[in-house]
């Protein structure tokens, strides 16, 4: 029966990646293995519990502990946060390479950086994950490598007003157009989409239709429609719309790249190229038989 490591398994989207394998999909991995620098934690004791087998990324030989883990496995799946040192990253991809596993799922899950146009000052997470994604793929050979592409977390886009949505305010500020469409998916519904995607790409006769790379969108809303779910959902008047320039927030990345990676994000939202209309929803979750994808609506309902 197949098995999958989880690297990174008790951080933020980890967390939900690990409890998917051990819950929803148990019964297709009897063996899911975690991998975390803190395995008498809480959040990694109690994914014990749930039948998780838990291995320690130390300080000391990360290879060693990253083969361990690796050992038998049928599929990867790379949970590490942005800020995760660059040598672990790199010791990850040299495991992966070394191993037999048939899966590795590249650590993705936000904007689609393929489309960046950022000459010359690109911001370094995402050139970072470029240079991860290229090798992984040059040297993995036989192994199938996907990058899963989600828009950033539904939980974060209404995390305050970092993104431009001040819900305690009434106040929604974007760059350039406010009909401009947002793709978001939750922390949950990556979980499940990224166990689903392990099923296809695992069964030969279904292997072939998962892309290495594809997009997936738990919620396509223009920012206009956000404001107006708002009003709804907390009975209020609907607020006000900023719309700024987009071409000058842009220009002053080019003036201090890779330094403001919020930013970078919300230019990346004004130019619409966060809007996955066109994704593989159906390939993951055919009309929704398997789950219900987590809606804006539903989440500012739990705000």
């Amino acid at each position: 029966m197949p098995s999958v490591t989880i690297v990174g398994g008790t951080g933020g989207l980890g967390q939900e990646i690990s409890d998917a394998f051990l819950t929803t999909f148990r019964s297709s991995f009897p063996t899911v293995r975690v991998l975390t620098r803190d395995p008498s934690g809480a959040k990694a004791q109690s994914l014990k519990g749930k039948g998780a087998e838990l291995h320690k990324l130390g300080d000391g030989n990360i290879g060693e502990a990253l083969d361990e883990a690796f050992a038998g496995v049928d599929v990867i799946v790379n949970a590490l946060p942005g800020n995760a040192p660059k040598e672990i990253k790199h010791a990850v991809v040299d495991a992966v390479v070394r191993s037999s596993t048939k899966v590795y799922f590249l650590s993705e899950y936000g904007v689609d950086h393929r489309l960046n146009d950022f000459p010359g000052y690109e911001h370094p997470e995402w050139s970072g994950k470029q240079d991860l994604a290229a090798r992984a793929r040059g040297q993995a050979k036989g192994k199938k490598i996907i990058a899963l592409y989600t828009g950033p977390f539904l939980e974060i886009v209404f995390a305050g007003p970092i993104l431009g949505f001040d819900i305690a305010n009434n106040t929604f500020t974007t760059y350039g157009s406010p009909s401009t469409k947002l793709s978001s998916t939750s922390r949950v519904d990556i979980a499940k989409a990224i166990a689903r995607l392990s099923i296809l790409a695992l069964d030969p006769a279904t292997s072939a239709k998962v892309p290495d790379e594809l997009r997936i969108a738990g919620s396509t809303t223009t920012i206009e429609e956000i404001r107006d779910v708002v009003a709804r959902v907390k009975g209020v008047e609907k607020g006000k719309i900023v719309s700024e320039d987009l071409a000058a927030h842009k220009k002053a990345l080019s003036e201090k790249p890779g330094e403001n990676f919020l930013g970078y994000l919300r230019v990346i939202l004004g130019e619409g190229k966060v809007d996955f209309t066109d994704n593989s929803n159906e390939l993951v979750n055919p009309s929704q038989s398997l789950w219900k994808w987590k809606t804006v609506e539903e989440q500012i309902r739990s705000l």
